[in-house]
């Protein structure tokens, strides 16, 4: 399977402002997203104020300091997996098929021959964009939302709760009776990937796809409710702290 664009490999579009410090990204979102981009813009970060940013999935390379982006993954089956759901099979099959192949970039256009063995699946996916303006690659290592609506202080929130409060922000009108029947099932004690591998079937491709995205990314950045708005002393720029020191 190759790859001539990193277009190519899974990714999702998300409407969304962002900060960003050195090589470390802040996605927010919300009513309230351009009150809290200003104060960060006065602490030091670049904004690009609210646009569509394209996130590339990453799995951590044992040998490498530089992730694989992901396209596809073989499993030792030959099942060919070639959707955002393919992180929750490698959630629960990592061990069971460690020969399964995984097909990708690296940041620097390379195809290496890999299996799910070869990658650090004790860490988390690594979630990433590329900057405009210089062009480069920045690592998402967390996201705000940003609401009027929030009372008190800042709150993190929980994978499954940030995943779905990222979806109620940025998923259009029309999906949002599917998110709230998602949110139903998780306030039941089931878990968000199976609540989405339930939906699979009766669901469109590009929604699945975004939502499985921000699952994943729930689970490899900090995410966190706050508002902006009220005028408090709550700051998120320590999360752009988070990010581990670039080594490539």
């Amino acid at each position: 399977m190759q790859y001539q664009s990193f277009n190519q490999l899974l990714h999702i579009d998300v409407r969304c402002v962002q900060a960003i410090a050195g090589h470390a990204a802040l996605l927010i979102v919300g009513d309230c997203a351009n009150d809290l981009s200003h104060r960060l813009a006065e602490a030091g970060c670049v904004i690009h104020t609210e646009q569509d940013a394209r996130l590339w999935f990453g799995l951590p390379i044992l040998t490498a300091p530089f992730p694989l982006f992901v396209g596809a993954l073989m499993t030792e089956r030959n099942t060919i997996l070639q959707q955002m759901s393919l992180f929750a099979w490698i959630e629960d099959n990592a061990i069971e098929q460690p020969r399964a192949e995984v097909f990708g970039l690296t940041p620097f256009g390379e195809q290496p021959v890999l299996f799910l063995r070869d990658f650090d699946l004790d860490r988390p996916v690594e979630v990433w964009l590329q900057t405009p303006q210089p062009t480069g690659w920045a690592q998402v290592v967390g996201a705000a939302v940003a609401t009027a609506q929030h009372a008190g202080p800042r709150r993190a929130l929980a994978p499954d709760q940030a995943a779905l409060a990222l979806m109620q922000h940025t998923l259009p009108a029309d999906a949002q009776p599917f998110v709230a029947g998602l949110a139903a099932e998780v306030k039941q004690g089931t878990t968000l990937k199976v609540a989405l591998r339930r939906q699979r079937k009766t669901t469109s491709e590009a929604l699945m796809n975004v939502c499985e995205g921000w699952r994943v990314l729930a689970r490899a950045a900090a995410v966190v409710q706050l508002n902006p708005c009220a005028g408090g002393n709550d700051q998120v720029g320590d999360l752009l702290k988070l990010a581990p020191p670039k080594r490539w």
